[in-house]
């Protein structure tokens, strides 16, 4: 099946190279998308039917599935077959949703990994793991309930590199940007959220040094103002994306 033009198969693995380019980012809502002005496309695993991804496909997108690895939401299918015990706190500013216990991810990891299988199923060439950044959260007021630490955030991390790599599938570095140096060389690709509004872009020129594309998001609901914002996006190299806080709107790329 078709993938981007500049996405392209990688010598010494099974799985595609993300490519550098326009990103519409939306996992809520009807997506439209003009693939003559899109490379990359991230869009909700369960929201996504393998038709829709097949279609992406077809027009040359190179789509990408969205999965929450660190937290549970209360709405998804499979929720209740996660133990309770590695259920924590709720999830500051996200109704239904809670931190999971990553230190003991081995409790849920049949769970996780049919999750990225259906990924793989369902036609799309990367994951996009979302709040890989528990331990950073317990060293806050934001805490999951569990006191992760970094290391066991790094073992869950490199557990999930491993899953999606055997399947054929890339995956990508979610914020967390004091794990960069442990995953820069593993990861195929970085995407950012709020990073220049909070100040942490330089963090990732690492990825862009490699050839990596990043992606960096900015939030229309933060102030996010285009004229600041995408000039420092080119500088670093950065995709620069603007969009709404709950992704369900079409997104407006940097020039």
């Amino acid at each position: 099946m078709p993938v981007a033009q500049n996405a392209r198969a990688t010598e010494n693995n099974g799985w595609f190279s993300v490519p550098h380019g326009a990103f519409h980012w939306q996992l809520q809502g009807e997506i439209a998308v003009d693939p003559a002005s899109i490379a990359v496309i991230g869009a909700d695993l369960d929201e996504t039917t393998a038709l829709q991804v097949a279609k992406w496909r077809k027009a040359g997108l190179y789509p990408v599935c969205y999965i929450n690895v660190g937290a549970l939401e209360d709405w998804r299918d499979d929720y209740h077959q996660f133990p309770t015990d590695v259920v924590g706190n709720a999830y500051w500013g996200w109704d239904g949703e809670y931190w999971l216990d990553i230190g003991h991810y081995e409790r849920f990891a049949d769970i996780m990994t049919a999750r990225f299988d259906r990924c793989r199923q369902k036609g799309f060439l990367a994951v996009e793991p979302d709040n890989i950044d528990g331990y950073e959260a317990d060293q806050s007021n934001r805490t999951t309930g569990f006191k992760l630490t970094r290391e066991d955030q790094v073992r869950y991390v490199e557990w999930l590199v491993d899953l999606a790599h055997d399947r054929g599938l890339a995956i990508g570095q979610k914020n967390a940007s004091e794990l960069v140096d442990d995953l820069v060389d593993r990861m195929d690709f970085a995407l950012l959220e709020s990073a220049f509004r909070l100040g942490f872009m330089d963090e990732f020129d690492p990825y862009i040094a490699q050839g990596k594309p990043v992606f960096a998001v900015e939030y229309f609901e933060e102030g996010a103002d285009p004229a600041l914002f995408c000039p420092a996006a080119r500088k670093h190299g950065f995709q620069g994306v603007i969009a709404g806080l709950e992704l369900d709107q079409t997104p407006q790329n940097c020039p």
